[in-house]
């Protein structure tokens, strides 16, 4: 982008959000990020910078030059220079904090340097609060008076389109052109005349800015923060990527015991190939992949082959025994 396109970008962005520990094991991340994903779904500006990524910093200094709105994610932002100083150089960069007493404390002990400077930013800044007994701590701690209680936050899965006597198909993954978009919407346009007890699920968010066909007959559901409730009521995985080279959603959709309808040239076609229920399609065309759903959906599935073409194949123990023995690693057993 050139420099005037950058200073349109940011500046014209609703909220810049910047985290660290997005996608870690760690559930501070997960509010925020529902509130990104759903604000992107409501038509807001908004943008989340990861700043572990090899673009991160460039793109955080971006936005601390040019976005009217920044919001910094957890103490663990804090811990980063590059965020640290964006914070200390502006003070109407807001705060959201998780942490206890007992993380600002073993912060302090691990980091007595770089905590003079936290404590300056959460003596200042702004401060979004998850509870009223967090937001006392902060007031206490730091004399903050710059205090917001927003909670953390999460989603019921809305699972109202799962009623009645329908077929469900599901499929999960970012909306973009590679897990193909266009091809589920396709299919559910055809189905609606030839499959009319068909009924189209999606969960996920869009990851791209270019526009894509979304059917209209198709049940968009957004990102979500677990898929199992989608999943243990669809009968169906309908797997619509052009190329993937072994969906763990699809292993995913086998052990809950659904079947799987994928297009030839992905790698889980080779694990359900010939398995009963189960079914590839060899075209990328909407009326090949139709015709495959319609096979699994006559065919009764054969859970004992899913067991032994698939799930054995893919156990955690069989791929600790194939990497290992490949690294030419001794197995050691607990004693």
């Amino acid at each position: 982008m050139t420099l005037a396109e950058i200073r349109n970008h940011y500046g014209s962005l609703d909220l810049v959000v910047i985290g660290y520990t997005l996608f870690t094991e760690g559930g501070d991340w997960r509010s925020i990020y529902l509130y990104f994903r759903d604000a992107q779904q409501r038509g807001q500006r908004v943008k989340m910078i990861d700043g572990k990524r090899s673009d991160g910093t460039k793109q955080l200094m971006a936005a601390g030059l040019l976005a009217p709105r920044v919001l910094v994610n957890g103490l663990n932002s804090l811990l980063h220079w590059p965020c640290l100083w964006l914070c200390l150089l502006r003070s109407d960069v807001y705060v959201y904090l998780h942490e206890t007493a007992y993380a600002l404390d073993q912060m302090e002990r691990r980091h007595p340097i770089r905590s003079r400077l936290i404590r300056r930013v959460l003596r200042k800044n702004p401060l979004l609060c998850v509870s009223r007994q967090a937001e006392q701590l902060y007031e206490e701690r730091f004399r903050n008076r710059r205090t917001q209680v927003v909670y953390e936050c999460t989603r019921l899965a809305q699972l109202d389109a799962f009623a009645g006597d329908k077929l469900h198909i599901l499929m999960t993954g970012t909306l973009d052109e590679r897990k193909g978009v266009k091809l589920f919407s396709e299919v559910a346009e055809l189905a609606a005349a030839r499959f009319p007890q068909a009924q189209f699920h999606w969960c996920g968010a869009s990851a791209s800015e270019t526009p894509l066909f979304r059917s209209t007959r198709v049940c968009w559901h957004g990102w979500q923060p677990t898929v199992q409730p989608f999943l243990e009521r669809s009968e169906i995985f309908f797997l619509s990527s052009v190329d993937d080279p072994c969906p763990l959603a699809a292993l995913e959709a086998l052990a809950a015991g659904k079947k799987c309808v994928v297009y030839r040239r992905t790698g889980i076609a080779e694990l359900i190939e010939g398995i009963p229920g189960c079914a590839i399609y060899e075209d990328y065309t909407p009326a090949a992949a139709l015709a495959a759903l319609e096979t699994a959906a006559g065919t009764p599935l054969d859970q004992a082959r899913v067991q032994a073409a698939v799930l054995g194949r893919t156990s955690p123990t069989n791929f600790a025994v194939n990497l290992e023995t490949e690294l030419g690693i001794i197995p050691h057993q607990n004693q």
